[in-house]
């Protein structure tokens, strides 16, 4: 028996550890799906925070916090693109304060230079080693830049707006596609979320524009009703004054003179701002017009001890605008420039003007003691008191600029407007006052093309009618919300298709212009069939005041019926 071997204590050993193997491997995969399960919390949680974020910066927070949880990425960044300077911004946080541009035509060196490429290729880009990787160049030498990263473009609807980059700044390596689908998906949802802002800014900045109307409105009736008054009271108190004997009298009465005219004036200013007129666009001596408001306002700088200086010159400078709409910005910023000199030691305000070539630049200088600039990026204008926001919209929809500046004991606006001769070339004459179809319309613009956009939509706006651009997907939510007389549409290779939204909304918009590169007739005659107008490029002046008069006509024969 010596040579058998006994298995009787071997069979309880191996049964105990088959059951702590087995143990073991139901609490690791307890740990696991218990792992899971967190881990899908969160990232449906950060999903429905990142679309209820209010803007860019609270998606990038929200990311940067939460996202190396779910993933081995220990931070996060966000590129928006700006499609007026070509470049994709990052987002700054409270990590990364400081903001950056990486040109699309000339991508700088570092990861920003990677998520160009990542942005223009559309597609996921994994660079596993930033030190060595060509996409990071040599920009990534940067002690806090991360060791690896995964950059993926922001899609919503076919269109990138811009660039999620997920860093590890602990070790290099790739992200498994586990991530890659958790991040894109994150990305995708920081889209729709930048997507929905946009549309909230649009819909808050036509809520207030209707509020403005209607204050305007109420504004102009209580100012038509005083007006006569006033009148009254400026023709009464000057002949009382020629008539009396008691000096005493006649000396009260030669004060109130001057104070029922200057009333009088007032009133007559803001009647000017509500007639209809003011908007057409023709030919303004803008040195004139800053000289009749300088002078409207000089008898108030006395009053409140401010020292004005006229500095424009007699030479007159032509521009072709709206009348109303620059005397609002002007006395807005004079106002504004007032209230900030008062408050100074200085106590001085100074007006001029210098031609540059074709540009005309308008300084407005006042002193100030702790200036503060009225124009912060991402603060939302629309309570601003003096209406600043509202000045450098109009400004722009005149083709220029409103700038401020600051320096030690005084500030200054800079308003920058194109002169007669440096206007586009179907602005540049005063025939548009006679093109002018017989009131405004409000038109809806869509064009892809930011250049061709914004010489559209001058046109038109010089020609006094309300233009509102916008993107093809938020264009039918609009039309609920607003009246429009008609739709200008430009057509172009690889753009949102208009058959769709032209049957959807025929009910609705009376008219509907295409705008292409060539003019066919047969094409135009189809589309006169549904109610249509095609215009080809370049528009032509006869062409474009045509086809407005034919869209206010056919809007007004809808109102009747």
């Amino acid at each position: 028996m010596a040579g058998m071997i006994s298995i009787g204590p071997t069979l309880p050993f191996l049964a105990l550890l088959i059951a702590a193997v087995g143990a073991g491997a139901w609490w690791m995969r307890s740990r696991y799906v218990a792992e899971r399960r967190r881990t899908m919390r969160v990232f449906h949680t950060l999903s429905e925070e990142i679309i209820a974020a209010q803007s860019p910066a609270e998606i990038a927070k929200k990311l940067g916090a939460v996202l190396p949880s779910i993933t081995r990425a220990t931070s996060a960044r966000i590129y928006v693109y700006n499609r007026q300077n070509k470049s994709l911004e990052s987002v700054p946080t409270d990590l990364d304060p400081e903001p950056s541009a990486a040109p699309v035509d000339s991508p700088p060196e570092g990861l920003a230079g990677a998520a160009v490429t990542c942005f223009r290729n559309r597609t996921i880009l994994n660079v596993p080693d930033v030190r060595r990787s060509p996409f990071a160049k040599s920009g990534a030498s940067s002690t806090d830049a991360p060791l690896s990263a995964v950059l993926v473009p922001m899609s919503t609807q076919n269109d990138v707006l811009g660039v999620l980059e997920a860093g590890n700044a602990n070790r290099p390596g790739y992200f498994s596609p586990e991530e890659h689908a958790v991040i894109q998906h994150l990305a995708n949802q920081a889209a729709a979320a930048l997507r929905l802002q946009d549309q909230r800014a649009i819909r808050e900045q036509l809520f207030r524009g209707e509020k403005l109307a209607a204050t305007g409105q109420l504004i102009a009736g209580v100012a038509a009703e005083l007006y006569a008054p006033l009148e009254r009271i400026l023709d009464l108190s000057a002949g009382l004054a020629a008539v009396s004997k008691d000096p005493e009298c006649q000396r009260d009465l030669q004060q109130l003179v001057p104070e029922s005219q200057r009333a009088a004036e007032i009133v007559a200013r803001l009647l000017s701002f509500a007639r209809q007129e003011s908007s057409a666009a023709r030919l303004i001596d803008v040195n004139a017009l800053l000289g009749e408001l300088v002078q409207f306002r000089e008898p108030e700088w006395k009053l409140l001890s401010l020292r004005g200086q006229n500095r424009l010159p007699a030479v007159p400078a032509m521009m072709l605008g709206a009348r109303g709409q620059l005397e609002q910005v002007f006395l807005t910023l004079l106002v504004y420039a007032e209230q900030a000199a008062i408050a100074s030691p200085g106590k001085h305000i100074a007006v001029s003007a210098t031609r540059l070539g074709r540009r005309l630049l308008i300084d407005i200088q006042y002193a100030s003691e702790s200036a503060q600039d009225p124009f912060p990026e991402g603060i939302d204008l629309s309570d601003n008191g003096a209406g600043l926001g509202v000045c450098r919209s109009l400004v722009r929809n005149h083709g220029g600029e409103l700038r401020f500046r600051a320096k030690e004991g005084s500030a200054n606006f800079e308003i920058e407007l194109p002169l007669a001769q440096d206007l586009p070339a179907p602005l540049d004459s005063e025939r548009h006052a006679a093109q002018k179809t017989g009131r405004p319309l409000t038109l809806l613009l869509i064009d892809a093309d930011a250049v061709a956009r914004r010489r559209l939509l001058t046109t038109l706006a010089a020609l006094g009618h309300r233009v509102i651009p916008v993107a093809a997907d938020e264009a039918v939510d609009l039309t609920h919300r607003m009246k429009f007389d008609g739709v200008f549409w430009s057509v172009r290779s690889g753009g949102p298709k208009w058959g769709d939204f032209q049957e959807r909304l025929r009910s609705q918009i009376p008219a509907f212009v295409l705008v292409s590169d060539g003019y066919d007739a047969q094409f135009a005659d189809s589309l006169a069939e549904g109610g249509g107008f095609l215009l080809g490029r370049p528009i032509q002046d006869a062409d474009l005041a045509k086809v407005l008069e034919a869209v206010e006509s056919r809007s007004t024969a809808r109102v009747v019926r």
